[in-house]
């Protein structure tokens, strides 16, 4: 199962963070969300490859949030 965290730096508080985890656990391929709004980063654990990881990213920019793969992560997200 691949892991992958995002840099999201516009989360302001624990109302967004919990917004864009609801927003996340409704993929149905996505098993684990962890949000950290402190840091900017969302942790996200989930079954599929290259389409899923580009179905989340585009979850977070749909709940409003401007993200982007962590270095060191798989970029798939066109």
């Amino acid at each position: 199962m691949p892991d992958v965290t995002f840099l999201v730096g516009d989360l302001a508080g624990a109302e967004e963070a919990e917004k864009l985890e609801r927003a996340l656990t409704r993929l149905e391929f996505v098993d684990l969300v962890n949000v950290d709004s402190e840091k900017g980063l969302v942790a996200v654990s989930y079954a599929g490859g290259d389409e899923e990881l580009g179905r989340i990213g585009g979850a977070i920019e749909d709940a409003g949030h401007a993200a982007e793969p962590s270095p060191g992560a798989d970029a798939g997200l066109d």
